[in-house]
């Protein structure tokens, strides 16, 4: 189904349904990747396998620059005539930019849908239904009556894609976009901004743990970086969960320290605070005993590892 024919949700639908929570705003926005060469054009871009995808099944995916550093993490989701590729708005630009130059003679066309279409977020309390409408339940499983809507992994939380002026974005209860990437945090989802593009392996952002890179798919650019890293196991560094109490405004690239010897090990990925504030950290894998960990601001703010939830 084309989400640009969604316009309106179903006639019995209660905007005041204390189970559903809606979050507008999302921090993502999608682009589209349209026309007769789009499966095979992002199959050689990608790290997930294209081919694994089909309107039922979306994937998470890096695309990586020549040296296998991701630019962006996305959400790759099939539509009737191509692809949607859900990513940080910050990054929506560079991304269509960068894609681009390797288009040459492919039937592709690339374009930002972020005057049209919306990306926000739903979740459904635990036990209950929304109103009948047919829910995926697998990760990264996709339905489509009457929205496009993603299931993420974790708790039962759903990406949808809908125009700007469909109901579902006005008329149910909302949540505010800082609510919803705290949750994104605690589920351990590698979303990240423009000042952290091309400085990490997908492998460091855990792409591979959420079945986002295919080993043996064939080339794409970075491949054989990431493949090297893969097969010789040399990738020392590992995202991670972190906490801090109270609610603060820390800077990706932020350096983690060594409480105890102040050497750096790793850096801060993306925040966000919701009573208290969750990190995603990228950090030297751990080995043996658990250290004491401070970010490396002017506060020396502690740092505590937490298991997403």
């Amino acid at each position: 189904m084309n989400t640009d024919t969604i316009d309106k949700l179903p006639d019995n639908l209660d905007p005041r349904d204390e189970h559903a929570t809606l979050y507008p705003a999302t921090g993502l926005a999608a682009i589209e990747v349209i026309g007769a060469d789009s499966a095979r054009f992002l199959q050689g871009q990608l790290t997930c396998d294209i081919q694994q995808i089909s309107e039922t099944q979306a994937s998470i995916a890096a695309f990586c620059n020549a040296k296998g550093r991701v630019i962006s993490t996305l959400l790759v989701i099939k539509k009737t005539n191509g692809y949607w590729l859900v990513m940080p708005t910050s990054l929506a630009t560079p991304v269509i930019e960068k894609l681009r130059k390797y288009v040459l003679r492919a039937a592709v066309t690339l374009g930002d849908a972020s005057d049209r279409l919306s990306v926000a977020g739903l979740t459904i309390a635990a036990g209950h239904e929304f109103h009948s409408l047919p829910l995926p339940e697998k990760d990264w499983s996709v339905g489509h009556a009457p929205l496009t809507i993603v299931k993420l992994p974790g708790h039962r939380r759903f990406l949808i894609l809908a125009k700007h002026d469909s109901a579902i974005l006005t008329d149910l209860i909302s949540r505010p976009e800082t609510d919803w990437r705290y949750q994104d945090m605690l589920d351990g989802l590698p979303w990240f901004d423009a000042s952290q593009s091309e400085q990490h392996l997908p492998q460091m952002l855990n792409i591979d743990g959420l079945g986002g890179i295919s080993f043996t798919k064939g080339c794409y650019t970075g491949q054989e970086i990431v493949a090297r890293s893969h097969y010789l196991g040399k990738v020392k560094r590992q995202l991670l969960v972190g906490g801090c109490a109270g609610e603060l405004t820390i800077a990706p690239g932020t350096p983690v320290l060594d409480g105890d010897t102040g050497q750096t090990v790793g850096s801060v990925l993306s925040s966000a605070h919701n009573g208290d504030t969750r990190l995603l950290l990228v950090l030297h894998a751990l080995e043996g005993e658990s250290k004491r960990f401070i970010l490396g601001d002017e506060h020396q703010t502690p740092l505590s590892l937490i298991l997403a939830e």
